[in-house]
């Protein structure tokens, strides 16, 4: 950043930069702490009722900035009746948003991702689906295993871990669906 001191315009994108990169390693290292956490039975769900709708806002306002850097629409389905769901609010959101993530990171830019939850008697259905590589069908059953990754090419890497679906697949497990 010295050398850019005198050009504005390079020394914000710089900052921009560095800013992406601190707050990507910020979510790998507390991903990586909730992973450890959860593996030692350190983890606690605060549960109480909450509302669906507000789980996947929060969920969505923390994956737009890596939707949008990629150009990406991001279409969200929800139930029209208001639907209350007994679990951790927060935690909820994080699993979400790790799918949302994942579907982010591998696709196209300038792709689309849907993300749909539908009531279906007493259960509560999510479904994200993109328009990005895919899985191919021999990798499915170990994609939620720690440090998975199907695609580990130079030009797919987004400095994942491999670490954000199996903490979707413990925290949904932690409340017991």
């Amino acid at each position: 950043m010295r050398p850019a001191a005198s050009n504005p315009a390079t020394l914000e994108h710089a900052r921009a930069m560095m800013e992406r990169q601190l707050q990507q390693m910020k979510r790998l290292v507390d991903d990586l702490m909730d992973v450890s956490r959860i593996s030692r039975n350190k983890l606690e769900l605060r549960k109480e009722f909450a509302e669906l709708a507000t789980v996947v806002n929060r969920a969505t306002e923390t994956s737009r900035p890596l939707i949008e850097a990629a150009e990406q629409e991001l279409l969200v389905s929800l139930p029209d009746e208001p639907v209350l769901i007994d679990g951790d609010p927060v935690r909820l959101a994080q699993a979400c948003s790790n799918l949302l993530n994942n579907a982010s990171k591998y696709s196209e830019k300038g792709g689309r991702i849907w993300f749909q939850a539908e009531q279906t008697g007493d259960e509560i259905v999510v479904t994200v689906r993109d328009a990005g590589i895919g899985i191919p069908a021999d990798k499915l059953p170990s994609i939620f295993d720690i440090f998975m990754q199907v695609d580990r090419s130079l030009e797919r890497s987004q400095g994942g871990l491999g670490i954000g679906l199996t903490l979707v697949r413990q925290l949904v497990q932690m409340h017991g669906w």
